[in-house]
């Protein structure tokens, strides 16, 4: 039988480490469900990448180099919860990482009835680490009607994810899961001024000015020399007049050199400089590695910004990985097509829709929140009260 463990911050029995990590494969296996502080995850860091190697839906922003980084420099992942699905018992030393899903702590007086996937504006997709072979059989195990008194939830709500990706399509899809799962698209997004731009005769203009260059760095000293370099781009530019410039908030500063760092030794992170006569004029930070990757950072010197140095500068990186999809936040494409259809994916058990089950659970709700109330000592509002 599948089996649930609730540990705060304590130690796995058996957690990876070394390099010698081999996780065993036994599709047979039961699958332990471990509740976790997203900050006590380091010690399952080569477990927890091995699983990213494997997921079904990969991206960057679950991996250890994004999250782990997180956890250290930003106040708002800190209270972040994951649950992790093992294959294998918990004194297992080569036990296999299935699933890794971060999800927002449920300590609110009036919560909503589901787990909610954790959400924030530097995570653009919100694609949890599940085994491509048994994604389906994991978020069962979470879903099981057996484990809801203690993860305290009754359905799976994910957010910013893509509808057409194998996330979706494996959940949905005639598998055999049990499972009920409807899509909410998210709000139409303005279109970026970074995806209608028309390359055209931009690079031949700058191209008049001087010789124009793409660098892209590979080795450590590289990429952090290019980082400050758009760090110290974007302070100059609009943003630091509106404060919103990374340098302007040493937590974000010290988030990013520590994010970029980590992906960058998974190659999940692509830095490119834009040189005009050696001087650097753009950059951009991309995460990712395959088809698809993310601008995450991106500056321009204002001295060119007529020009547009940015357009260009991400042009040319498409025409050095041609096979390569740039995103931005919101899934829309930098080329103008490939663009994802992005919401929130709303996973339930089967017979969480029947009417009955509905009502159960509304009064299950209320229950929890009634019992949060009286364990805080708060009175409950009264009727009419505004």
């Amino acid at each position: 039988m599948n089996q649930v463990m609730a540990l705060k911050g304590v130690a796995s029995v058996g957690a990876a480490r070394g390099a010698g990590y081999a996780p065993l494969h036994r599709p047979a296996a039961p699958i332990t469900l471990e509740i976790r502080p997203l900050s006590a995850c380091a010690e399952i860091a080569e477990a927890w990448s091995h699983l990213a190697g494997r997921a079904l839906e990969a991206h960057p922003f679950v991996e250890p180099g994004f999250l782990l980084a997180a956890s250290q420099h930003l106040v708002a992942f800190r209270d972040v919860v994951t649950i992790l699905a093992w294959q294998g018992s918990p004194n297992e030393p080569q036990r296999r990482l299935l699933g890794f899903i971060p999800v927002f702590p449920r300590q609110g007086l009036f919560l909503p009835d589901a787990l909610i996937g954790f959400g924030d504006r530097r995570i653009v997709s919100g694609a949890p680490l599940l085994d491509r072979e048994q994604a389906g059989a994991v978020i069962a195990a979470v879903l099981d009607p057996g484990r809801q008194r203690l993860l305290e939830g009754r359905g799976l709500i994910l957010r910013a994810i893509d509808r057409d990706g194998p996330l979706a399509s494996t959940l949905a899809g005639p598998g055999g899961t049990g499972l009920v799962v409807r899509f909410q698209p998210a709000p139409a997004a303005t279109v970026s001024d970074l995806a209608r731009t028309a390359f055209g005769g931009l690079r031949e203009a700058l191209a008049q000015r001087g010789k124009l260059a793409l660098i892209e760095p590979r080795g450590q000293a590289g990429l952090r020399d290019a980082t400050e370099i758009i760090l110290a781009m974007e302070a100059s530019g609009p943003r630091a007049q509106a404060g919103q410039a990374t340098l302007q908030d040493t937590r974000e500063v010290g988030f990013l050199r520590a994010m970029t760092r980590g992906l960058s030794r998974a190659r999940q992170c692509r830095i490119a400089l834009l040189m005009l006569d050696d001087q650097p004029i753009a950059g951009a930070i991309v995460l990712g590695r395959g088809t698809r990757s993310w601008l995450y950072l991106a500056a321009q010197d204002e001295t060119h910004a007529a020009l547009q140095p940015l357009p260009v500068l991400l042009a040319m990186m498409r025409q050095a990985a041609p096979a390569r999809t740039i995103l931005l936040p919101g899934g829309q494409a930098t080329c103008g097509d490939g663009a994802l259809a992005m919401g929130d994916l709303h996973v339930l058990p089967k017979d969480s829709a029947t009417p009955r089950d509905l009502a159960g659970r509304a009064r299950a709700a209320l229950r929890r929140s009634l019992g949060r109330l009286a364990g805080s000592r708060l009175k409950p509002p009264r009727a009419g009260a505004a």
